[in-house]
């Protein structure tokens, strides 16, 4: 009548669903209780870059040279649908841009235009450097911007470079931080992405991570590889948000998807963070820790209520009457542990 094989087996299942139901209020979905085993171990984290450690959209950072042509690049890039363009007008939304009297795209290289009769070219350093006289001054530049880890765009008006622009994809704003609660709680943290080495190198560098620990021009079949080599050496969590991740992420001990991510990656992840930023994912490896210790409390209890209860039982310490009562106890008892435990939220 004391034992209670029911708290024994209540104590893991009703943790985890408890747990769970708390994640997905604070918008995080997890797709199973294993899932949150795998959570609560400490092991390699890898990001991808953009739109995961970054906000995914290109700003304008850097405007270096003669700003009384920006309504003239205004004026010729409010014309493009470029992604590029677009962050170089919203930029300079403020200015007033005279109509262009001629304009041509060049496809994979930039704009010339003729405004306010002048000759203007805006795109990239080739495209520009090519219509324009040679400059020094215009090298510097693009070397500058490319040590920034930011895409140069040059301005040239009538054949002489007199702007450079610095566009990049910022940083989210509680990257740096989220990345160091992620190593303080052991977990090692590298960058995995598509992009170019150099700019993964200096965004590596602006996290505050080691260049061994940040690989670029990594393709979907390079990240696959990378995380299935990994996986040697201990649980490896894989946190991204596009087509290119969806083959690491599944491969993974864990795969999380971020806010915004591709269909692909939400399919393939085992974990989706409906909030941006990259604090959901120290939430969710907190959380899956506090629910590991809520299953373990549950156990304990369990144990020690049938080994105590059994052990009164057989020594004719316990009336029928007793035993009867105390039994519906430990189940409450368990559910209450499970369900009141602040597993996700604030502790």
């Amino acid at each position: 009548i004391v034992t209670c094989p029911c708290a024994l087996g209540l104590a893991t299942p009703l943790a985890v669903h408890a747990a769970i139901g708390r994640a997905a209020r604070r918008g995080i979905l997890v797709k199973g209780g294993d899932a949150m085993e795998r959570l609560a171990k400490p092991g390699l984290i890898l990001f991808d870059k953009t739109g995961t450690v970054t906000q995914g959209r290109t700003e304008l950072l850097t405007w270096l040279g003669d700003t009384s042509v920006q309504p003239l690049v205004l004026a010729v890039e409010r014309q493009s649908t470029h992604p590029i363009a677009r962050a170089v007008a919203t930029a300079f939304a403020h200015h007033v841009a005279p109509q262009p009297e001629s304009l041509v795209h060049k496809l994979g290289g930039g704009i010339e235009a003729r405004v306010s009769g002048r000759d203007l070219v805006v795109g990239s350093a080739p495209f520009v450097l090519g219509r324009a006289q040679p400059s020094a001054q215009a090298d510097a530049w693009v070397a500058q911007l490319a040590a920034q880890a930011q895409t140069p765009v040059l301005v040239a008006l009538d054949g002489e470079v007199v702007a450079a622009l610095g566009l990049g994809d910022p940083l989210r704003p509680d990257a740096v931080a989220s990345l160091r609660a992620l190593e303080a709680m052991g977990f090692r943290v590298g960058l995995l992405s598509g992009d170019h080495p150099t700019v993964v190198a200096q965004v590596g560098a602006q996290l505050g991570l080691s260049p061994e620990m940040c690989r670029g021009g990594a393709t979907p079949e390079d990240k696959l590889a990378a995380v299935e080599a990994a996986l040697r050496d201990g649980p490896v969590f894989m946190v991204g948000d596009g087509v290119n991740d969806a083959a690491a992420l599944a491969a993974a001990t864990v795969g999380i998807s971020v806010h915004g991510g591709a269909e692909a990656s939400l399919q393939a992840a085992d974990v989706f963070l409906t909030r941006g930023g990259l604090e959901p994912v120290v939430e969710v490896l907190t959380g899956a820790r506090r629910t590991l210790a809520v299953i373990r409390r549950n156990i304990l209890f369990s144990l020690a209520y049938n080994l105590v209860g059994g052990g009164l039982a057989i020594a004719g310490l316990l009336s029928p009457l007793i035993a009867a009562i105390l039994m519906p106890f430990s189940s409450l008892t368990v559910v209450s542990s499970s369900y009141r435990a602040r597993t996700f939220g604030d502790p």
